[in-house]
């Protein structure tokens, strides 16, 4: 028994139970926005770009330059300040699980994707554009309910990818304090999206910062999505050259090969419509499919942590 016990918590499967706790945490602790650091850190990049992205900017040399000191000036004091916390700490297996608990952030989105369902059942559409609001940015004031669930659906795979698991990505890399600092990027590269006319350039250096950091951990969660919902459609899709023009592409096309759904698409963001070429499966959203996508990220991080499991086993019978 005790032999057990003691391989259960060797040096190779400590990681992975640590991460598993921290995974149930994050999903059931109820954490509100207000108190989460990570919404700190988003009250203080909308203040810098307040600062220092001027109306009058016309440079757009100088607007690249001025993105790129902002993100400097804010992720510098923040990583000096987690080395020296991880420096101090007693228990560093502590410390670590702490950083992943607060870099690992999620759970708002499900919680979004079911009042969205709620309301759009209940044919509250007011609701459900307030809803969807909150996890993206693009307008929702004049989407057709077809046009939310399928926004909603894009949002929950692209966030699962890069919210979700691409912070364990760079966890296991480089410990909870790497996680942490990919998440601020991330988050910059949010509170900064390029997307909006304003931020085309001063977002950009933080935009393609978070891009390389998000290509092989954006590749790994799609193909978990894939395992867990459809290997025959999705990998059809592997074969399509739309999967490889961008990260954002590649898993919007897996993904919604995988759930035989139609993704992409026009969309407006302040007022001004930007168009992304179609994807994924051959039919049209339903409202079912908001579920449905819940359902496929649940089952995929069920994946990648039986093959994490398996990757720890088999590292502790080679050193045995």
């Amino acid at each position: 028994m005790n032999s057990v016990f003691n391989t259960l918590l060797s040096e190779q499967l400590l990681s992975f139970w640590v991460l598993l706790i921290i995974v149930f945490v994050e999903r059931y602790l109820p954490w509100p926005d207000k108190y989460h650091p990570i919404s700190f850190i988003k009250a203080l990049a909308m203040g810098m770009q307040a600062k220092v992205l001027s109306a009058k900017t016309s440079s757009i040399r100088q607007q690249k330059i001025s993105g790129s000191l902002a993100s400097i000036v804010l992720l510098l004091p923040f990583c000096a300040i987690l080395a020296v916390f991880k420096y101090l700490s007693e228990y560093p297996v502590f410390f670590e699980a702490l950083m992943l608990l607060v870099a690992l952030r999620f759970q708002d989105i499900p919680k979004q994707t079911h009042k969205i369902t709620t309301a759009l059942a209940k044919q509250k559409k007011m609701l459900a554009r307030h809803a969807l609001s909150q996890i993206v940015i693009r307008e929702t004031q004049k989407m057709s309910p077809l046009g939310m669930v399928k926004a909603n659906i894009e949002s929950v795979l692209l966030r699962y990818s890069y919210q979700y698991c691409s912070v364990v990505f760079w966890y296991l890399l480089t410990g909870g304090v790497g996680a942490l600092i990919y998440r601020l990027i991330y988050e910059l590269s949010l509170s900064w999206n390029n997307k909006l006319p304003k931020f085309q350039y001063f977002g950009q250096p933080v935009r393609h910062l978070a891009n390389i950091l998000q290509w092989l951990p954006s590749k790994l969660a799609s193909l978990s999505v894939v395992l867990a919902v459809n290997i025959s459609l999705g990998s059809t899709a592997l074969f399509q050259r739309v999967s490889y023009q961008c990260n954002h592409l590649f898993i919007l096309n897996l993904c919604g090969s995988s759930l035989g759904i139609e993704l992409g698409g026009p969309a407006y963001y302040e007022q001004q419509k930007v168009r992304t070429r179609k994807c994924g499966g051959p039919r049209q959203v339903i409202l079912a499919d908001n579920i449905r996508a819940l359902s496929a990220i649940n089952r995929a991080t069920w994946v990648w942590l039986t093959f994490y499991f398996m990757g720890c086993a088999l590292s502790f019978l080679l050193i045995r």
